[in-house]
């Protein structure tokens, strides 16, 4: 996976398949879209390639703004990767880029940049300076200037669309079952482990702490989690994923994982959490006695969980 964080012109010699947009966790109908772009790159010798921006525009127009996001940038590239897309261009948003026409776009991005051959994008696309850009306006750019641009119809899954909106909603509810399902595919958190204040070790609950990029998260709570990358198979374990409001006040966010019965150094180690199920939301104990107690039934109820059920993270395609 080829990852492209600043294209210059020209910057892709080999003409591209691509397609635009967010992808916040890679559900499947991101997913039906990739193996289109993917297709369709083989079949012209093109290269299947994603673009993204960052900052999300609505974060950029207004920085009070957080989204609460899926999936973090990694974990979005490894679904993509698994999907067979080749290389990832993240586009900087900044003043100059919401500044550009659609026009602009399509002259300086689209085809300086990226030299698109091929472009897949939903029907309700918007791009360019106030939105000003629409699907039909991409197409007919697009037999001008002698590139391809082809729609996706939504995917649905048990009648309802399946949307990052939609999902962002069931694990706000802590339904994971039903975000996963939308997904295809299990959520998951992968980071290298850092090093926390060691507050846990103390009160009996050592945690692997993986720092969440971005000011909010769609899931917090305390999870059911299985960690791969410790052990040739996954541990079962629980884990609080939040800003940890009873013994800081930060708007970090933070997953912090603890394993029953192992012992081992996993600072630095890249990991991979996989959720299997929210327990209860993320609340403030009074003392820490009081959060002790809890954190014992919420270890007691998360393995009894992971105890009647198993891991689902493939290395297989999307």
């Amino acid at each position: 996976m080829k990852i492209i964080r600043r294209p210059r012109p020209h910057t892709f010699a080999k003409g591209t398949a691509l397609t635009i947009g967010n992808f916040d966790g890679v559900h499947s109908g991101h997913a039906e879209l990739f193996r289109r772009v993917v297709s369709a790159a083989r079949a012209q010798g093109l290269v299947p390639t994603v673009v993204t921006l960052h900052p999300h525009p609505k974060e950029f127009f207004n920085p009070a703004f957080k989204l609460d996001r899926i999936s973090t940038l990694r974990d979005r590239i490894i679904e993509m990767k698994r999907c067979g897309i080749e290389q990832v261009c993240i586009l900087p948003f900044n003043k100059r880029m919401a500044s550009l026409s659609p026009e602009a776009f399509v002259q300086e991005v689209l085809l300086n940049q990226l030299n698109a051959k091929q472009v897949w994008v939903g029907d309700d696309f918007r791009f360019g300076a106030k939105r000003a850009g629409d699907f039909a306006l991409l197409k007919g750019l697009g037999e001008s200037h002698g590139f391809t641009v082809n729609d996706l119809a939504e995917v649905q899954t048990d009648g309802s669309r399946v949307s990052s909106s939609n999902i962002r909603e069931a694990l706000k509810a802590g339904d994971v079952a039903k975000a996963a399902h939308m997904l295809g595919h299990p959520l998951a958190y992968s980071g290298h482990i850092i090093h926390g204040k060691k507050l846990g070790r103390t009160l009996g609950f050592p945690t692997m702490n993986l720092r969440i990029a971005g000011r909010a998260s769609a899931l917090t709570g305390i999870l059911a989690v299985w960690v791969h990358g410790l052990a040739e198979k996954p541990l079962p374990a629980v884990a609080s994923m939040g800003v940890r409001p009873t013994v800081e006040q930060s708007d970090q966010i933070l997953l912090e994982t603890f394993i029953p019965d192992w012992q081992g150094n996993a600072y630095g180690k890249l990991l991979r959490i996989e959720v299997l199920a929210h327990i209860r939301p993320e609340q403030h104990f009074d003392s820490l006695d009081t959060m002790v107690e809890q954190m014992h039934k919420d270890t007691a109820k998360a393995m009894a969980m992971l105890a009647a059920n198993q891991p689902k993270i493939s290395n297989t395609g999307c």
